[in-house]
């Protein structure tokens, strides 16, 4: 009389306790399920990697940068001025063509003929900048762009690269010194001609 009692109250702890286990496997199997059949987000660097060549108006970018380093050397004396432009005439030597790729653990960026490559962690690695001066060169990859450190004894040079809404990749430089009054800040865009897929540049001229 006893075990057919115990089993009984068994049976309805059973009973009470079943759709409850249902419910749990079924929000398990339901849940990797989604992950499964969820599209993958493109990283930061699969998403800027390639090839890209300049799409802007340049009389008007060129105005833009100088405006930017008159203002910015404006307070120097006559020789401090015709010294400092000559260190910043390398912003107005415009890039035709910007490269990114990733070299297994080192981030590449090449622009025209030159090429400044540095690991992804963060590492800063000793270079010549694009002015010819000594400098430390750093990357930092964020959630939806990929910004360039050029640091020397008195300047810091800080490029961001990113994608606007129509796909296009915008290079913002952004660059201050002790000696300068103010920083001299412009942006260019450029569009991609080539992508990277597989470990390979393919080209997208002639792609609809």
């Amino acid at each position: 009389m006893v075990d057919r009692t115990l089993e009984t109250i068994d049976m309805i702890r059973f009973a009470l306790c079943f759709p409850v286990y249902v419910m749990a496997l079924a929000a398990v199997q339901g849940a990797s399920s989604h992950s499964a059949g969820a599209t993958p987000v493109p990283s930061t660097l699969e998403m800027l990697q390639g090839s890209y060549r300049y799409a802007g108006n340049w009389k008007r970018d060129e105005a833009t940068i100088q405006a930017s380093i008159d203002e910015a050397i404006a307070g120097l004396g006559w020789l401090g001025r015709k010294i400092a432009a000559s260190r910043l005439e390398s912003h107005l030597k415009r890039p035709s063509r910007v490269v990114i790729e990733r070299a297994g653990d080192d981030l590449s960026v090449i622009m025209d003929d030159y090429e400044a490559v540095a690991p992804l962690d963060g590492t800063k690695q000793d270079v010549i900048a694009p002015n010819g001066r000594e400098s430390k060169l750093s990357y930092l990859v964020r959630d939806d762009a990929i910004v360039q450190f050029f640091v020397a004894e008195h300047a810091k040079r800080e490029s961001t690269y990113r994608l606007d809404p129509d796909g296009r990749l915008v290079m913002t430089v952004y660059m201050t010194s002790e000696k300068l009054a103010s920083p001299i800040a412009y942006e260019l865009v450029y569009e991609k001609v080539s992508r990277v897929h597989h470990g390979r540049i393919d080209d997208l001229d002639g792609e609809q």
